[in-house]
């Protein structure tokens, strides 16, 4: 797994040092002599891993803005994969997949059943296709390894409840406040559900052991080298990854400095996360919703902290990876990179499809950070952002109908913000994120029977997702279903997850 983004904004900075603090081993997974692919020798069967595909691929669905909905852009990156494996002897049951997650974070992560996900923000963060082998590289090499991160799905699970509740308790809200500052509550929810993904990809996501990233850096390099792609590739990502520990580091010591401003606490939970101050005014339901975003945090650390692995830092890494290519490839010519299909000086048949998808997710992205932070743009470059970002072929995709969405509701227009949000749940891939804002603009104006349907629908869509689970709850305590709402508490509790049961407990209205 690959965790490169800065954490830009959290007061549980001590927890956050774990990614840098420990001492960084001797590159273990190394091997000794000769390359890794030399001494491959994979499983017999992959067919149990593979059983688990359908539940990793809805876990990853209902996470940010689900999957980016593209088959141009699948296939390309299936490409590179297949590239990357070619005459690589593997029995036929090792089927791997990849898939692109619609979120602005550069990263990149294997499921136990072998699905690899990339990001758009990786996607736009790297420069040739070369660096992108390196990194699916390195991902299908835990797949080969058979490398599971402890607890991998209860975790998923956990982080899926945890920022998407805290996520709805901002946009419950009616303003965020953040290092003393009053933010509307639209721009607080894009800001805070970047913060918190960016904080649980590194404390609550599952992630493997030091010496499992270093066979899948080792292993990972030998492929990209056999497949004919640049080595050097490989260091640049390592350049790339050393930027991001540093900006982490940075903003490690800023939420250490403003966690002293504050000393909140709720539920008995030091909250230093009080610096996103969430400031409440949409009564006990906003609440409570508010009360298990911060208590899910503190008790999501709490238990799993002490499960964070970190990788060397990326300085070592790179100089590990540079001692293995010196050992058994200095002698290897140096081949030129392939340009990404998007980049201007691409002549591939993908480039009149791909480049303006890239385009408008970038737009979107830009148009967000407005809507963030006035002080990120201006009102008429991000009416320009929208425009383009909700044109084809993206004018049906969560991502960048969600933030059109969010722009909407701060311009006060909420009959646009609606239809933008109808127009992604009835698109080719909605995320969860759509379907809980427009059910909550449904419940606000007493529309149960609409948000009824909209529930059953998410729940067949992210099969019943344990995320979806408290709302399902809420709206249909709504519509007079007592009885059924609460029969569903104990399909909460089945996932081990207090913080889930408590949240569906009073959704359902139960003390």
């Amino acid at each position: 797994m690959w965790a490169w983004r800065g954490f830009v904004l959290s007061s549980l900075a001590s927890v956050m040092l774990l990614a840098t603090a420990a001492h960084a081993g001797q590159g273990d997974g190394y091997p000794a002599q000769g390359t890794a692919l030399q001494q491959l020798v994979p499983a017999a069967d992959y067919t149990q891993a593979l059983r688990g595909r359908p539940l990793a691929l809805g876990i990853l669905r209902a996470r940010g803005q689900g999957y980016v909905p593209s088959p141009e852009l699948h296939a390309y990156v299936k490409g590179v994969l297949l590239r990357l494996l070619a005459n690589v002897k593997l029995p036929p049951s090792f089927k791997p997949d990849v898939r692109v997650l619609a979120a602005p974070e550069f990263t990149g992560e294997c499921t136990p059943d072998g699905t690899l996900i990339v990001t758009v923000g990786l996607l736009e963060g790297i420069e040739n296709e070369d660096e992108l082998a390196f990194v699916i590289g390195h991902e299908v090499a835990h797949a080969i390894y058979r490398h599971e991160a402890k607890n991998w799905t209860k975790k998923s699970q956990y982080y899926a409840v945890v920022s998407g509740t805290a996520s709805d308790a901002v946009a419950r809200s009616q303003a965020l406040t953040a290092a003393g500052f009053a933010i509307p509550y639209v721009g607080g929810a894009l800001n805070l559900a970047v913060h918190l993904r960016k904080l649980s990809d590194n404390v609550l996501m599952p992630q493997m052991e030091r010496g499992q990233e270093d066979a899948a850096d080792a292993l990972g390099f030998d492929l990209m080298v056999k497949a004919g792609y640049n080595p050097e590739a490989a260091l640049a990502v390592m350049d790339k990854l050393a930027q991001q520990e540093a900006e982490a580091a940075v903003a490690a010591e800023q939420a250490k400095a403003a966690a002293k401003k504050s000393s909140n606490t709720a539920n008995g939970v030091n909250i230093g996360m009080q610096v996103l101050g969430v400031a409440l005014s949409g009564g006990t339901n906003a609440l409570a919703w508010a009360n298990l975003a911060v208590a899910g945090f503190g008790a999501a650390v709490d238990s799993m902290a002490e499960d964070a692995t970190s990788h060397h830092p990326a300085k070592q890494r790179e100089e590990l990876l540079s001692t293995y290519a010196y050992r058994e490839y200095r002698a290897a010519p140096i081949a030129n990179v392939t340009a990404l299909p998007w980049s201007p000086e691409s002549a591939s048949p993908l480039k009149a499809g791909l480049t303006p998808l890239l385009a408008h997710y970038t737009s979107a992205e830009n148009a967000a950070a407005y809507v963030a932070d006035a002080s990120q743009g201006t009102a008429g470059g991000t009416r320009a952002y929208i425009a383009a970002s909700t044109a084809s072929p993206t004018a049906d995709h969560a991502y960048t109908e969600f933030v059109a969405a969010e722009y909407y509701q701060l311009e006060k227009r909420p009959a646009l913000s609606q239809i933008a949000l109808i127009r992604a749940v009835h698109g080719p891939e909605p995320s969860w994120e759509v379907y809980s804002r427009l059910s909550d603009i449904y419940i606000a104006h007493n529309k149960y029977a609409k948000a009824q349907a909209l529930m059953d629908e998410a729940a067949r869509r992210f099969d019943n997702s344990p995320v979806v689970l408290p709302k399902r709850i809420e709206v249909l305590r709504g519509n007079g279903r007592e009885a059924e709402a609460k029969a569903l508490i104990a399909e909460c509790a089945k996932y081990e997850i207090g913080e889930l049961t408590d949240a569906c407990k009073r959704a359902a209205g139960v003390s």
